[in-house]
């Protein structure tokens, strides 16, 4: 019987479907794989929630907008910093949503535990960070969900890099929630109605400014550039930002109610585009020079012209793939997909495991 335990970190919409999906499936992996998978702990910024009792009234909690704090918590360190017990793998899975969990991260590795992203953060920020992160990890480091959601974005670029392939560009409209609010729009709603139709549907955060504002598509550029290989510094990617001008600072319950100012400029700006092109969000990540993150005209006959709802596409054009590219496409919003991705790599963890046992 193989032992893990999670230790969670974030308890949002991709938190709680990590944890439904594990309580869900755990007894067929049981059977199936001799895995016995419990929550050490789940965690908020309010601290750590030890122990699974409460696990299910936590999730409640956390849909009301409460903190678990009011179930009683811990320091989120004294948990990471608690050895497991023998024989017992642990997995430190970061799923927060505006980050702050470096310091946690890199003391869960360096405690000896394997980590889980889809938090862009630790992946993303300047290169003393990552460097340090990346060689406290080692090869305990997965972050499949950090890119595309559940699809295979960062396996299928390892195994290009792993076999000897060279990586000459990558393109990529890799924003589910601005595929949607594009497609939305082409499909004659308001910017405003497709931006809160995004939010209603879990594609977009809480608050659409996080996406909105093209970050979150610069910081999947950085970690896919640093998967290539590139060294690469957050302020070397300038990125264009959607959130209407005026709006970027007020309280959110404003900006939603002022946004329909910015319909009419958004719906000429879609109207400008020329012929057998559609406006896309895209980024461009070369081997060498500038990468670049914005609205771009793509050609209806390119893979991005036929995007619809919330698809990812990834075109990877390499040594092997020149005169036909290799492109991913698949839905890349929506919290249950991430999770599945999650989920994905801790089981990947567990089959590692299993192999390191037999040799």
């Amino acid at each position: 019987m193989k032992r893990v335990e999670i230790v969670q970190l974030g308890l949002g919409y991709v938190g709680r479907a990590v944890a439904q999906i594990v309580i869900e499936e755990r007894k067929r992996w049981m059977e199936s794989l001799g895995l016995d998978l419990r929550y050490r702990a789940v965690a908020d910024t309010s601290g750590a929630l030890v122990g699974e009792e409460l696990l299910p009234q936590a999730i409640r909690l956390k849909e009301d907008g409460g903190k678990l704090s009011e179930l009683g918590v811990e320091p989120v360190e004294d948990v990471l910093e608690a050895e497991p017990e023998e024989g017992v793998t642990r997995i430190v899975v970061d799923l927060a949503v505006h980050g702050g969990t470096f310091d946690l991260d890199l003391l869960g590795v360096r405690n000896g535990s394997c980590l889980v992203l889809s938090n862009k953060g630790p992946l993303s920020g300047d290169s003393g960070q990552y460097e340090s992160l990346i060689e406290a990890a080692g090869d305990r480091l997965w972050y499949e969900a950090t890119v595309g959601a559940g699809m295979p974005i960062i396996s299928t670029l390892k195994g290009l890099v792993d076999t000897g392939d060279e990586v000459v560009e990558i393109q990529a409209s890799p924003s589910g929630t601005l595929g949607f609010i594009m497609s939305a729009v082409e499909e004659g709603k308001s910017f405003s109605e497709a931006v809160k139709e995004a939010v209603a549907l879990h594609y977009a955060e809480p608050d659409p400014r996080d996406d909105l504002s093209g970050l979150d598509v610069a910081r999947k550029a950085i970690i896919l550039a640093r998967t290539m290989g590139r060294e690469i510094e957050p302020s070397e990617i300038p990125y264009e930002s959607l959130v209407p001008d005026g709006l970027e600072e007020v309280p959110l319950p404003e900006f939603m109610e002022r946004l329909p100012e910015a319909d009419e400029e958004f719906a000429a700006r879609m109207r400008s585009v020329g012929e057998n092109h559609m406006l896309r969000y895209l980024a461009r990540i070369p081997a060498e020079g500038p990468i670049e993150v914005g609205l771009t005209e793509a050609a209806i006959e390119t893979p991005f012209g036929p995007i619809n709802g919330p698809e990812n596409v990834f075109d990877f054009r390499t040594r092997r793939y020149s005169d036909v590219t290799l492109t991913v496409t698949g839905p890349g919003a929506g919290p249950e997909r991430t999770a599945s991705g999650v989920v994905g790599d801790m089981l990947d963890i567990v089959r590692k495991i299993v192999r390191n046992e037999e040799d």
